[in-house]
Protein backbone atom coordinates (compact mmCIF):
# COMPACT_ATOMS: atom_id res chain seq x y z
CA UNK A 1 0.00 0.00 0.00
CA UNK A 2 2.88 2.38 0.83
CA UNK A 3 5.58 0.87 -1.53
CA UNK A 4 5.01 4.13 -3.57
CA UNK A 5 4.61 7.82 -2.71
CA UNK A 6 1.60 9.23 -1.12
CA UNK A 7 0.39 12.71 -1.31
CA UNK A 8 -0.71 14.34 2.07
CA UNK A 9 -3.97 16.19 2.27
CA UNK A 10 -3.81 17.93 5.67
CA UNK A 11 -1.32 18.00 8.59
CA UNK A 12 -3.34 18.99 12.17
CA UNK A 13 -2.88 18.70 15.37
CA UNK A 14 -6.13 16.30 16.83
CA UNK A 15 -8.73 17.94 18.73
CA UNK A 16 -9.38 16.84 22.62
CA UNK A 17 -12.71 14.86 21.80
CA UNK A 18 -10.98 13.30 18.78
CA UNK A 19 -7.87 11.85 21.07
CA UNK A 20 -10.86 10.70 23.63
CA UNK A 21 -12.19 8.93 20.47
CA UNK A 22 -8.90 7.77 19.19
CA UNK A 23 -8.23 6.09 22.85
CA UNK A 24 -11.70 4.28 23.28
CA UNK A 25 -11.34 3.11 19.39
CA UNK A 26 -7.23 1.90 20.02
CA UNK A 27 -8.35 0.18 23.33
CA UNK A 28 -10.92 -1.72 21.60
CA UNK A 29 -9.02 -2.95 18.72
CA UNK A 30 -6.29 -4.13 20.23
CA UNK A 31 -7.69 -4.93 23.88
CA UNK A 32 -3.79 -6.59 25.16
CA UNK A 33 -2.50 -2.97 25.82
CA UNK A 34 -2.36 -2.19 29.34
CA UNK A 35 -3.37 1.84 30.58
CA UNK A 36 0.19 2.30 30.85
CA UNK A 37 0.44 1.60 27.01
CA UNK A 38 -2.49 3.40 25.83
CA UNK A 39 -0.86 6.41 27.00
CA UNK A 40 1.92 6.02 25.31
CA UNK A 41 0.44 5.58 21.99
CA UNK A 42 -2.26 7.71 22.29
CA UNK A 43 -1.05 10.56 24.97
CA UNK A 44 -3.45 12.65 27.04
CA UNK A 45 -1.22 15.77 26.34
CA UNK A 46 1.44 15.57 24.09
CA UNK A 47 1.41 16.87 20.31
CA UNK A 48 -0.68 14.10 18.37
CA UNK A 49 -1.48 14.92 14.50
CA UNK A 50 -4.13 13.81 12.38
CA UNK A 51 -2.76 13.68 8.44
CA UNK A 52 -5.34 12.63 5.60
CA UNK A 53 -3.64 11.49 2.49
CA UNK A 54 -4.01 9.87 -0.75
CA UNK A 55 -1.94 6.85 -1.79
CA UNK A 56 -0.89 5.87 -5.38
CA UNK A 57 -3.97 4.22 -6.12
CA UNK A 58 -5.90 7.34 -4.75
CA UNK A 59 -7.10 5.51 -1.87
CA UNK A 60 -7.88 7.76 1.10
CA UNK A 61 -6.91 7.11 4.62
CA UNK A 62 -5.85 8.82 7.75
CA UNK A 63 -2.34 8.77 9.46
CA UNK A 64 -2.03 9.44 13.06
CA UNK A 65 1.43 10.78 14.37
CA UNK A 66 3.04 10.89 17.73
CA UNK A 67 5.55 13.46 17.36
CA UNK A 68 7.05 12.90 14.21
CA UNK A 69 6.82 8.94 13.67
CA UNK A 70 3.27 7.57 12.34
CA UNK A 71 2.03 5.10 14.94
CA UNK A 72 -1.79 4.13 14.01
CA UNK A 73 -2.96 4.56 10.47
CA UNK A 74 -6.71 3.76 9.40
CA UNK A 75 -8.53 2.58 6.72
CA UNK A 76 -12.00 2.14 6.24
CA UNK A 77 -12.86 2.77 10.27
CA UNK A 78 -10.31 0.13 11.23
CA UNK A 79 -7.27 0.89 13.07
CA UNK A 80 -3.84 -0.78 12.07
CA UNK A 81 -0.70 0.11 13.67
CA UNK A 82 2.67 1.07 12.02
CA UNK A 83 6.55 -0.51 12.40
CA UNK A 84 7.26 2.22 14.91
CA UNK A 85 4.31 1.12 17.11
CA UNK A 86 4.96 -2.57 16.77
CA UNK A 87 8.72 -2.22 17.87
CA UNK A 88 7.49 -0.98 21.19
CA UNK A 89 4.61 -3.87 21.50
CA UNK A 90 6.08 -6.63 19.16
CA UNK A 91 3.24 -9.01 21.12
CA UNK A 92 0.63 -7.13 19.61
CA UNK A 93 0.02 -9.10 16.84
CA UNK A 94 0.43 -12.73 16.09
CA UNK A 95 4.00 -13.56 14.24
CA UNK A 96 4.79 -14.84 11.47
CA UNK A 97 8.15 -15.28 10.45
CA UNK A 98 10.28 -15.09 7.16
CA UNK A 99 13.23 -14.97 5.67
CA UNK A 100 15.14 -12.05 5.70
CA UNK A 101 15.73 -11.70 1.72
CA UNK A 102 11.86 -11.63 1.52
CA UNK A 103 11.48 -8.46 2.87
CA UNK A 104 12.90 -6.94 0.16
CA UNK A 105 10.24 -8.23 -1.83
CA UNK A 106 7.68 -7.10 0.70
CA UNK A 107 9.12 -3.82 0.32
CA UNK A 108 8.18 -3.74 -3.39
CA UNK A 109 4.65 -4.31 -2.83
CA UNK A 110 4.34 -7.98 -3.09
CA UNK A 111 2.41 -10.07 -0.89
CA UNK A 112 3.74 -12.69 1.44
CA UNK A 113 3.28 -16.00 0.20
CA UNK A 114 3.02 -19.47 2.08
CA UNK A 115 6.25 -20.87 0.58
CA UNK A 116 8.11 -18.38 1.88
CA UNK A 117 6.90 -18.42 5.72
CA UNK A 118 8.81 -20.71 8.29
CA UNK A 119 7.21 -23.28 10.00
CA UNK A 120 8.42 -23.07 13.86
CA UNK A 121 8.77 -26.02 16.10
CA UNK A 122 6.17 -24.64 18.02
CA UNK A 123 3.62 -24.33 15.38
CA UNK A 124 2.49 -21.12 14.23
CA UNK A 125 -0.42 -18.96 15.88
CA UNK A 126 -4.27 -20.02 15.57
CA UNK A 127 -5.45 -16.95 13.49
CA UNK A 128 -8.80 -16.93 11.33
CA UNK A 129 -8.88 -15.27 7.96
CA UNK A 130 -8.66 -11.17 7.63
CA UNK A 131 -6.74 -11.43 11.10
CA UNK A 132 -4.34 -8.72 11.24
CA UNK A 133 -1.00 -10.56 11.48
CA UNK A 134 2.82 -9.24 12.11
CA UNK A 135 5.36 -10.22 10.22
CA UNK A 136 9.04 -10.91 11.41
CA UNK A 137 12.23 -12.22 10.05
CA UNK A 138 14.29 -14.83 10.79
CA UNK A 139 16.77 -14.09 13.46
CA UNK A 140 14.76 -10.70 14.99
CA UNK A 141 11.27 -10.81 16.74
CA UNK A 142 10.89 -7.17 16.04
CA UNK A 143 8.10 -6.72 13.67
CA UNK A 144 9.26 -5.50 9.94
CA UNK A 145 5.86 -5.18 8.26
CA UNK A 146 1.65 -5.93 8.94
CA UNK A 147 -1.02 -7.73 6.78
CA UNK A 148 -3.88 -9.51 6.69
CA UNK A 149 -4.01 -13.49 6.71
CA UNK A 150 -5.53 -14.37 3.26
CA UNK A 151 -6.06 -18.16 5.09
CA UNK A 152 -6.91 -19.65 8.63
CA UNK A 153 -4.01 -21.57 9.89
CA UNK A 154 -5.88 -24.58 9.38
CA UNK A 155 -6.38 -23.64 5.66
CA UNK A 156 -2.49 -22.79 5.55
CA UNK A 157 -1.37 -26.09 6.59
CA UNK A 158 -4.46 -27.96 4.53
CA UNK A 159 -2.97 -26.06 1.51
CA UNK A 160 0.35 -27.79 1.97
CA UNK A 161 2.22 -24.07 2.58
CA UNK A 162 1.42 -23.49 -0.73
CA UNK A 163 -0.50 -19.99 -2.61
CA UNK A 164 -0.72 -16.64 -0.86
CA UNK A 165 -0.60 -15.82 2.73
CA UNK A 166 -1.03 -12.68 3.58
CA UNK A 167 -1.36 -9.29 2.00
CA UNK A 168 1.01 -7.08 3.10
CA UNK A 169 0.11 -3.50 3.75
CA UNK A 170 2.66 -1.81 5.16
CA UNK A 171 6.26 -2.52 5.83
CA UNK A 172 9.64 -1.45 7.49
CA UNK A 173 11.62 0.92 4.75
CA UNK A 174 8.59 2.07 3.02
CA UNK A 175 7.19 5.62 2.19
CA UNK A 176 4.93 5.47 5.91
CA UNK A 177 8.04 4.58 7.72
CA UNK A 178 9.88 7.30 5.93
CA UNK A 179 7.62 9.60 7.03
CA UNK A 180 8.50 9.52 10.03
CA UNK A 181 12.24 9.11 11.45
CA UNK A 182 13.34 6.33 9.60
CA UNK A 183 14.87 4.58 12.66
CA UNK A 184 15.96 1.01 12.09
CA UNK A 185 14.33 -1.75 13.48
CA UNK A 186 15.69 -2.92 17.56
CA UNK A 187 16.73 -6.46 17.64
CA UNK A 188 15.67 -8.96 19.80
CA UNK A 189 16.58 -12.73 20.16
CA UNK A 190 14.39 -15.31 19.49
CA UNK A 191 12.77 -17.30 21.59
CA UNK A 192 14.44 -20.86 20.67
CA UNK A 193 16.23 -21.66 17.76
CA UNK A 194 15.14 -21.14 14.11
CA UNK A 195 16.00 -22.98 11.18
CA UNK A 196 18.87 -20.68 9.98
CA UNK A 197 20.64 -20.77 13.24
CA UNK A 198 19.86 -24.67 13.68
CA UNK A 199 21.07 -24.48 9.57
CA UNK A 200 24.20 -23.14 10.82
CA UNK A 201 25.32 -24.43 13.24
CA UNK A 202 24.43 -27.71 11.22
CA UNK A 203 27.12 -26.09 8.84
CA UNK A 204 29.48 -25.63 11.03
CA UNK A 205 29.82 -28.78 12.75
CA UNK A 206 29.78 -30.74 9.59
CA UNK A 207 32.56 -28.48 8.24
CA UNK A 208 34.38 -28.95 11.43
CA UNK A 209 33.94 -32.85 11.17
CA UNK A 210 34.85 -32.68 7.18
CA UNK A 211 38.26 -30.09 8.39
CA UNK A 212 39.11 -33.46 10.79
CA UNK A 213 38.50 -35.81 8.29
CA UNK A 214 40.60 -34.27 5.64
CA UNK A 215 43.14 -33.31 7.42
CA UNK A 216 45.17 -36.35 6.67
CA UNK A 217 44.49 -36.25 3.12
CA UNK A 218 45.54 -32.86 2.70
CA UNK A 219 49.17 -33.91 3.73
CA UNK A 220 49.44 -36.79 1.95
CA UNK A 221 52.08 -36.40 -1.32
CA UNK A 222 50.27 -36.64 -4.78
CA UNK A 223 51.82 -39.92 -6.59
CA UNK A 224 51.07 -38.39 -9.95
CA UNK A 225 50.33 -35.41 -10.31
CA UNK A 226 48.70 -34.57 -13.73
CA UNK A 227 50.28 -31.87 -16.24
CA UNK A 228 48.08 -28.70 -16.05
CA UNK A 229 49.03 -26.11 -19.18
CA UNK A 230 46.08 -24.17 -17.79
CA UNK A 231 47.32 -24.19 -14.12
CA UNK A 232 49.02 -20.72 -13.54
CA UNK A 233 51.84 -21.79 -10.84
CA UNK A 234 53.39 -24.60 -9.64
CA UNK A 235 53.19 -25.94 -6.07
CA UNK A 236 56.63 -25.67 -4.80
CA UNK A 237 57.10 -27.88 -1.79
CA UNK A 238 53.92 -30.42 -3.35
CA UNK A 239 56.25 -30.67 -6.53
CA UNK A 240 59.28 -31.09 -5.00
CA UNK A 241 57.79 -34.26 -2.44
CA UNK A 242 56.33 -35.94 -5.43
CA UNK A 243 59.16 -35.84 -7.26
CA UNK A 244 61.65 -37.39 -4.37
CA UNK A 245 58.73 -39.72 -3.90
CA UNK A 246 58.12 -40.79 -8.12
CA UNK A 247 62.40 -41.16 -7.68
CA UNK A 248 62.33 -43.35 -4.94
CA UNK A 249 59.52 -45.60 -6.29
CA UNK A 250 61.08 -45.54 -9.71
CA UNK A 251 64.70 -46.65 -7.81
CA UNK A 252 63.24 -49.35 -5.91
CA UNK A 253 61.35 -50.81 -9.54
CA UNK A 254 64.39 -50.80 -10.93
CA UNK A 255 66.31 -51.98 -8.58
CA UNK A 256 63.81 -54.86 -7.98
CA UNK A 257 63.62 -55.24 -12.00
CA UNK A 258 67.43 -55.52 -12.06
CA UNK A 259 67.63 -58.69 -8.99
CA UNK A 260 64.68 -60.45 -10.39
CA UNK A 261 66.60 -60.35 -13.79
CA UNK A 262 69.93 -61.40 -12.12
CA UNK A 263 67.91 -64.58 -10.55
CA UNK A 264 66.10 -65.33 -13.78
CA UNK A 265 67.98 -64.78 -17.23
CA UNK A 266 66.27 -66.74 -19.38
CA UNK A 267 63.18 -64.62 -18.42
CA UNK A 268 62.52 -62.07 -20.96
CA UNK A 269 61.95 -58.64 -20.05
CA UNK A 270 58.93 -57.65 -22.25
CA UNK A 271 57.35 -55.38 -20.10
CA UNK A 272 58.25 -52.17 -21.35
CA UNK A 273 57.74 -53.12 -24.73
CA UNK A 274 54.13 -54.51 -23.92
CA UNK A 275 53.20 -50.69 -23.65
CA UNK A 276 51.36 -49.05 -26.12
CA UNK A 277 53.25 -45.86 -27.86
CA UNK A 278 50.98 -43.67 -25.70
CA UNK A 279 52.09 -44.75 -22.35
CA UNK A 280 55.41 -45.20 -23.20
CA UNK A 281 55.28 -41.54 -24.23
CA UNK A 282 53.34 -41.06 -20.93
CA UNK A 283 55.90 -42.23 -18.98
CA UNK A 284 58.39 -40.51 -20.44
CA UNK A 285 56.87 -37.02 -20.30
CA UNK A 286 56.27 -37.98 -16.39
CA UNK A 287 60.15 -38.67 -16.16
CA UNK A 288 61.13 -35.78 -17.82
CA UNK A 289 59.31 -33.39 -15.36
CA UNK A 290 60.34 -34.92 -12.39
CA UNK A 291 63.81 -34.85 -13.18
CA UNK A 292 63.57 -30.77 -14.62
CA UNK A 293 62.13 -29.98 -11.43
CA UNK A 294 64.42 -31.80 -8.93
CA UNK A 295 67.80 -31.17 -10.80
CA UNK A 296 67.46 -27.96 -13.29
CA UNK A 297 64.68 -25.81 -11.25
CA UNK A 298 65.68 -23.59 -8.25
CA UNK A 299 63.43 -22.91 -5.50
CA UNK A 300 64.46 -19.61 -6.17
CA UNK A 301 62.90 -19.57 -9.44
CA UNK A 302 59.13 -21.01 -8.14
CA UNK A 303 56.35 -20.02 -8.39
CA UNK A 304 56.79 -20.64 -11.94
CA UNK A 305 54.27 -20.37 -14.44
CA UNK A 306 53.68 -24.16 -16.38
CA UNK A 307 54.97 -22.51 -20.39
CA UNK A 308 58.14 -21.21 -19.35
CA UNK A 309 58.82 -24.22 -17.22
CA UNK A 310 58.28 -26.44 -20.10
CA UNK A 311 59.88 -24.38 -22.55
CA UNK A 312 63.36 -23.85 -20.56
CA UNK A 313 63.51 -27.07 -18.61
CA UNK A 314 61.17 -30.10 -20.06
CA UNK A 315 62.49 -29.85 -23.52
CA UNK A 316 66.17 -30.11 -22.40
CA UNK A 317 65.47 -33.15 -21.01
Amino acid sequence: MFAKAFRAKSNTAIKGSDRRKLRADVAASFPTLTSEQLSELVPNKEELNVIKLYTHKGEALTVYANGRNPVIFEIEKTLYPTVYTLWSHPHLLPVFTTWPPVLQKLVGGADLMLPGVIVPSSGFPQVDRGTLCAITVVGNRVPVAIGIAIMSTTEMVAAGMKGKGFTVLHTYMDHLWGFGDKTCPPTIAPLEAEPAEMEGAENEKQEDEGEEGNAPESNSLPVDPPLQPDAEYLSTKEAVQSAEVRETEASSENGAAETAEAKNPDIPQEVEDSRSPQEQMDLLLHQCFFHALKCKVKKSELPLLTSTFLRNYMFTC
